[in-house]
């Protein structure tokens, strides 16, 4: 991680660790069934809503970074890396799976995911178009000659 996030990711940390801290439960139409988590986070014109969990995420953002927003779903047991800095700036709902939400907030990205139990890992490499396609390379063969 770059070292200008750290303060930012330091910060939404303790930001998303004192709003679990006050989360509340939301009914649902079922009310013998468990209710899913909810995180809130405002911040002025800033804001990120999930409700949900791994099989059936809504997240709602509002100028928020995506480090931000990745940050706060590894309360749903992602684990992400990133060699780049991910401080593009979201706006949108997104709503799915955790692998289909992370693979839209991830759109224009070069990225790997793994599922690794019930953990999905993702390591983000670059934006899309940040590396050139090479050219083919022509490697000549030599070939011995048999005596």
């Amino acid at each position: 991680m770059n070292s200008p996030l750290k303060p930012a990711v330091a910060c939404l940390t303790v930001l998303v660790a004192g709003v679990f801290g006050m989360q509340g439960l939301y009914a649902q139409d079922n009310p013998d069934s468990a209710a899913s988590p909810q995180l809130t986070a405002d911040r002025g014109a800033r804001s990120l809503r999930i409700e949900g969990d791994a099989t059936a995420l809504h997240v709602v953002v509002q100028q928020t970074t995506l480090a931000d927003v990745l940050s706060a779903l590894e309360t749903l047991n992602i684990r992400c890396r990133s060699s780049i800095g991910l401080d593009e700036v979201l706006n949108g709902t997104y709503a799915g799976s955790l692998g289909h939400v992370v693979a839209r907030l991830l759109k224009g990205y070069n990225y790997a995911t793994k599922q690794d139990g019930s953990r999905l890992e993702v390591t983000i490499v670059g934006k899309g178009g940040e590396f050139a396609d090479s050219a083919p390379v022509d490697i000549p063969i030599r070939r011995r000659s048999s005596n």
